[in-house]
């Protein structure tokens, strides 16, 4: 019998040093992830839109992939009150290999797609992964208000060509812009009826 206990409590033992180890980094370095997280959202947000000064998180029903929504909010010396000049909408579409964490700017004073960035993804390397380059952000940037389509080649005023080998991640990207677009339609429609 002794030669089932005495490895049994040193395996025990082995695996509860490594469970306190395992937490003990965990808690250390859980708010350092954190704020990095956030600095680099926030400087992605200022990229997408650059004429806000602020970002300030306004509660919303999160439905599909939408995780949260921020009023993009501009001040000057001249001015006291801040003004509204958009909204940065935060959502984790389902991609090809997992969710893709991205963020897209509406403007509310010209009715463009400021902008689409990518904060983080789990797609494959060299294909879905090129979601994240400048040339794939470009397409979203200043197109007007209203659903965009995707296709292969050749695309039109309101389309996104998807990324060779991807379709399924610019299908994923592309479907969430539209979710941000159908929200701001919404919220359009909930201000006019006030």
């Amino acid at each position: 019998m002794n030669y089932i206990i005495k490895p049994a409590v040193t395996l025990f033992t082995a695996a509860a040093l490594v469970v306190a180890l395992l937490s003990f980094v965990h808690s250390y370095t859980f708010e350092p992830i954190e704020k990095q997280k956030n600095k680099t959202q926030e400087a992605a947000m200022k990229v997408i839109m650059p004429r806000a000064a602020e970002f300030r998180e306004i509660k919303v029903e999160k439905a599909g992939s939408i995780t949260a929504v921020y009023e993009a909010l501009y001040s000057s010396d001249a001015l006291h009150d801040k003004i509204l000049v958009g909204y940065i909408v935060q959502l984790a579409p389902e991609g090809y290999s997992g969710k893709i964490h991205l963020i897209v700017g509406l403007s509310i004073t010209d009715d463009i797609i400021t902008g689409m960035r990518v904060l983080s993804h789990t797609e494959t390397p060299g294909l879905g992964a090129n979601a994240v380059k400048e040339r794939f952000y470009r397409q979203y940037q200043n197109k007007n208000i209203s659903p965009l389509g995707v296709v292969r080649n050749s695309p039109g005023v309101n389309d996104i060509q998807a990324i060779t080998s991807s379709t399924i991640t610019t299908k994923a990207i592309t479907g969430a812009v539209n979710e941000a677009i159908e929200w701001y339609f919404k919220q359009i429609q909930k201000g006019e009826e006030e």
